[in-house]
């Protein structure tokens, strides 16, 4: 998108946040988008301030496209800014550059705004500046839903720690994207994007099954607790071929 953005902050790529390439995991990239989101909300007082009141932001849907991950070392700024208002989703797009200004990843992201005691979605019009998140009606710029298929492979089953989850006291949304780039990069599948859709809410102790399909340049992954989708998402990779 060629609108300006509303918040930044620098970031350097610490050795704690890299992979056994020197390359800054995906899941480190989504705690900085996640950190700058939460920055940005707290400086307009719909972040701490909210929650505060009794509401939380929950993450509905994430895409990520990375076009180069930046190595250790490297010096980048990470921005954000609210696309607008669709339905019951609040927008917010991602990019992310390095120093010399190029473009290395972008990101949208769909959020709900949860009551605490109910858990049911408020309409966040009611508390979001108008000046940042003006309704749309254009539903593209949302992420998309994931259609997984009917034959699926089962990968194994991960069990939620207590270090995935978030002060809401349920997983936080980077460690879909951690069981993501595990999975993708224990097969040696690359990963050039990713989306999920997060379905259902997961407690600690509780055991996911994955399954997954292969599908042209795309891996489709899902996860099941009882037998019921907690989330689903679609990996872009460059390379062909399973395990």
């Amino acid at each position: 998108m060629n609108q300006s953005f509303q918040f930044e902050k620098d970031f350097e790529v610490l050795s704690f946040q890299i992979d056994p390439q020197g390359k800054l995991r995906w899941s480190s990239l989504a705690d900085m988008m996640q950190e700058v989101a939460w920055r940005h909300a707290d400086s307009r007082d719909f972040g701490q301030n909210l929650f505060d009141q009794g509401y939380m932001w929950v993450m509905s849907r994430f895409e990520i496209k990375v076009q180069s991950l930046p190595s250790w070392g490297e010096k980048i700024t990470v921005k954000t800014a609210g696309r607008g208002i669709d339905k019951l989703f609040a927008l917010r797009e991602f990019q992310v550059c390095n120093e010399a200004g190029q473009v290395l990843a972008t990101a949208m992201s769909a959020w709900l705004l949860l009551d605490m005691e109910s858990k049911r979605p408020q309409r966040p019009d009611k508390v979001l500046p108008s000046e940042l998140f003006a309704v749309v009606n254009d539903s593209s710029l949302t992420p998309a839903k994931v259609l997984t298929l009917a034959d699926m492979t089962n990968a194994g089953v991960i069990q939620v720690r207590y270090s995935d989850l978030d002060m809401n006291n349920h997983v936080n949304n980077v460690s879909y994207i951690r069981w993501v780039e595990d999975f993708m990069r224990e097969r040696n599948w690359t990963i050039q994007d990713v989306l999920i859709n997060y379905l259902a809410e997961i407690s600690a102790g509780q055991l996911i099954h994955l399954t997954y399909h292969p599908k042209d340049v795309e891996v489709i992954i899902e996860g099941r607790v009882e037998g019921k989708v907690v989330f689903s998402a679609v990996a872009t990779t460059s390379v062909n071929g399973g395990e």
